[in-house]
């Protein structure tokens, strides 16, 4: 037995000194990696390589613990096959099951396993998928806190963990752990740096998108010019949709070389939650990514960014998926480019107001007796109004208020279905107190046209059939020049008080059709015209069942003919002729003479207007 003398160095053969310089040794190099700031997952493999080298074993695995508290695969070494790290980062440790890992977790110290296929602490499924048979586990500890886990065993193989092992073990993680935690750091804070300078990057290039945006709009772009520059900042495709999806304006990069609107399609909509995603969007949440996933028959991703304009709904801006991934930055800039348009779309509104306003006046104008005429001529170009032209007022009564709608709502939607029926742009109208009165340019100066023109006008009561209660619609002479307007609006105005009077509902009347009618109207004796047109067929009304009234009412509708009497009733022309002869002999004149008809004409007109 050797003796050791007091003061004297350590035998030769007794393996602790030897083994600590290995580790100061091995530790020389992790040192020289720590100072020149090496990647923290190199510096983790090149401790698991050392560590190997140290214990005699052939794998080792680093995990480390993240902000959630778990810890998860971060470097793996294995003499067979190298770095492993890809194959330990989708592992996970200390998790429910795996008490062979919590125990090295709560008592801060090494834990062998010498069997580790039949001991009870490990997780058995990935001890057999590993192939591990023994494993020594030991924590990285740093200020009295487990920042970390080290597993080394020997794949396929078992191995004997000495005493000196653990101990050294122990002397290299306590040492490694001062490091890792410094190079945690270092690259916690290389994280907060590159995510600052990232931020930076994006703030800038946000201040050029809105410089560039606002630039765009006050050299006076369009719609369509900025969903162009949008595509560009984006490199995607733009779509901008109104809130019934229908596409207002889109663009896409050249490269894509796309010949329409890759939209959202209706199908995507309908999906439940795209459907809500979208309902959900306001302005505390403009945007949002629909579908969130994807997924089969969902097509592409839209990145979809609600518009507002005074605090309600008014479209929708998406830019799609297509060519690039969808970035965190797409957000930023669908928002911002959602704002400018919103408020350019409010611009138009305000202007297209401002313009309809004008031209609503200017027709107002025109309507009053009075006016400068060569003045409105020469002002009528600037709205549309070619005063040269034919034109026919046609004026719409509306029976009630409807408290959903403000005047200017109404005249909107009454223009807008004039102008879907008609195919032209909205036409000039003006709100008066129960009526709105339209005027409509004819294609032609010919009495068709005003034919033409009461078949459009009745779709176009038909249209409005429900939104708005109507009474009847008139319609006015053809009218040629300024002069003609304000009369034709007085004869509209005379005719609305009898269609009031008369209680015309929902008829499309023409003024030309009412023949001497309108002298008798303008002439202010319409009690009397009803009391005349009363009398003059009372005789013939109380003298059979109705058939010779209504011969005679047929009679003057073929204006005096017999023989288009007889076809029109489907009678023998020789029946037509005895029954005049009857009318005659009640009502003691010739229902043939000129004087007769004219009479007979007017009273039947009365009669008809009235209802009877």
């Amino acid at each position: 037995m050797t003796a050791t003398v007091p003061g004297t160095a350590e035998p030769a053969d007794d393996p602790a000194p030897t083994r600590e310089r290995e580790v100061i040794s091995a530790f020389a190099e992790i040192t020289r990696e720590a100072i020149t700031d090496t990647r923290l997952e190199d510096l983790l493999t090149l401790v698991g390589r050392q560590l190997c080298q140290l214990l005699g074993v052939t794998r080792c695995s680093v995990y480390l613990r993240h902000g959630s508290g778990r810890y998860r695969g971060a470097a793996g070494y294995c003499q067979d096959a190298g770095n492993i790290t890809e194959d330990v980062r989708r592992q996970e440790s200390g998790f429910d099951g795996d008490r062979f890992s919590q125990e090295v977790i709560t008592t801060r110290g090494p834990v062998v396993l010498h069997d580790a296929l039949n001991d009870p602490r490990p997780h058995h499924r990935t001890m057999t998928r590993w192939d591990v048979r023994a494993m020594l586990g030991v924590p990285l500890v740093f200020d009295d806190e487990v920042i970390g886990l080290i597993f080394v065993d020997c794949r396929g193989r078992e191995h004997d963990f000495t005493p000196g092992d653990i101990e050294v073990a122990m002397l290299f993680a306590r040492l490694s752990a001062l490091f890792i935690s410094q190079a945690m750091l270092n690259n916690r804070l290389r994280r907060q740096a590159a995510e600052i300078a990232r931020k930076n990057a994006a703030l800038a290039f946000l201040e050029d998108v809105h410089a560039k945006l606002t630039g765009a709009v006050l050299e006076g772009a369009d719609l369509r010019r900025v969903v162009r520059l949008l595509s560009d900042l984006s490199a995607k495709p733009v779509v901008l949709y109104n809130d019934d999806f229908d596409v207002l304006a889109w663009a896409a990069p050249a490269a894509l070389k796309l010949t329409e609107a890759p939209v959202i399609s209706a199908k995507v909509r309908a999906t439940a939650s795209v459907r809500d995603t979208l309902a959900a969007l306001a302005a505390g949440k403009p945007s949002a990514v629909v579908p969130a996933q994807l997924a089969v028959g969902l097509g592409r991703r839209h990145l979809m960014c609600r518009m507002m304009i005074e605090g309600k709904p008014a479209g929708f801006l998406g830019i799609v998926e297509v060519g690039r991934t969808l970035e965190a930055i797409d957000a930023n800039i669908a928002e911002r480019g959602a704002n400018v348009l919103a408020l350019q779309i409010l611009s138009e509104q305000r202007q297209i107001e401002s313009e309809g306003q004008a031209r609503d006046d200017y027709l107002s104008d025109l309507l009053r007796k009075g006016r400068d005429q060569e003045h409105l001529v020469r002002r009528g170009p600037q709205f549309g109004i070619d005063l040269s032209q034919p034109h026919a007022l046609v004026r719409l009564t509306l029976h009630e208020n409807h408290p959903a709608l403000t005047a200017s709502a109404i005249q909107a939607l009454v223009t807008r279905t004039f102008a879907a029926v008609m195919g032209i742009s909205p036409p000039p109208a003006v709100r008066l107190p129960g009526t709105v009165v339209v005027m409509v340019r004819l294609g032609k100066d010919d009495p068709a046209a005003l034919a033409d023109l009461r078949t459009d006008v009745i779709e176009v009561t038909h249209r409005l059939d429900g939104t708005l209660s109507l009474g009847a619609t008139i319609i006015s002479g053809i009218c040629r020049n300024p002069a003609d307007f304000a009369h034709a609006h007085r004869e509209l105005r005379e005719m609305g008080s009898v269609a009031k009077s008369f209680d015309w509902q929902e008829r499309a009347l023409l003024l030309d059709d009412l023949g001497i009618f309108r002298v008798v109207v303008s002439s202010g004796h319409v009690r009397e015209a009803v009391h005349f047109a009363h009398s003059h067929v009372e005789a013939v009304r109380k003298a059979d069942d109705g058939t010779l009234l209504r011969t005679w009412r047929a009679f003057v509708g073929a204006d005096g003919k017999v023989q288009a009497t007889a076809h029109a009733l489907q009678v023998h022309e020789n029946t037509i002729r005895y029954r005049l002869g009857r009318i005659r002999e009640i009502c003691h004149t010739d229902p043939t003479s000129l004087d007769s008809l004219l009479s007979a004409r007017l009273a039947f007109q009365v009669l008809e207007l009235a209802g009877e």
